[in-house]
């Protein structure tokens, strides 16, 4: 088995030691996106991104399940322990357990100014933000990512105005290089692998 491999069977299925899991996502995870997704407080810089019913969500997953069919990995669906937050939507799957919907988050392949990069991504439902979920997606792409493209640079493409997320990337190595080339309103951060 390579190296390549070895991670990509790695990124199926992450538990941290504080019961958060990340998993590929499947298609009955539309209503736990919907929940996330669907509130208009979670895309406060891109009010236009709110998905407006479930079907918009299945069809949001549509991309993210290809690439991981594609690739072998992606953005994970992101569950904590339904304790941490009662009201959360269970997991979708059998083996989520005790485990509720927080968001979506992981990499994925994308090109920038014509380069291949691999994408950060982050989103989390209101009632589960600040509990670091952001740090552990970052963290374990960063680890991940080298074994998947090597020599491949990370990205996080954010709204200038999401300090948080900005936050998030910049203790995680990122550099801040300003507006994304070609946008008005895409802030770019970069960890060069």
């Amino acid at each position: 088995m390579t190296t390549a491999e070895a991670a990509r069977r790695q990124a199926l299925r992450i538990t941290t030691d504080a019961g958060v899991l990340l998993r590929r996502p499947c298609e009955a995870d539309a209503p736990g996106v919907f929940a996330v997704h669907g509130d208009p407080s979670v895309y406060r810089f891109d009010p236009q991104e709110t998905h407006a019913d479930v079907e918009h969500s299945a069809r949001f997953l549509v991309p993210i399940l290809d690439h991981w069919a594609e690739h072998g990995f992606g953005y994970w669906t992101v569950l904590l322990p339904a304790a941490d937050w009662p009201e959360g939507v269970p997991g979708a799957d059998v083996a989520d357990g005790a485990r509720v919907f927080a968001g979506l988050g992981g990499i994925r392949h994308h090109t920038l100014d014509g380069r291949p990069v691999l994408n950060v991504y982050y989103r989390f439902a209101p009632a589960a933000q600040g509990r670091g979920l952001a740090r552990t997606v970052v963290e374990q792409a960063l680890a991940l990512a080298p074994l998947l493209a090597p020599g491949t640079d990370v990205v996080v493409r954010t709204r200038p105005a999401n300090v948080v997320a900005r936050h998030v990337a910049e203790r995680a190595g990122f550099v801040d290089e300003g507006l994304e080339p070609g946008t008005t309103d895409m802030q770019l951060l970069r960890r060069r692998f």
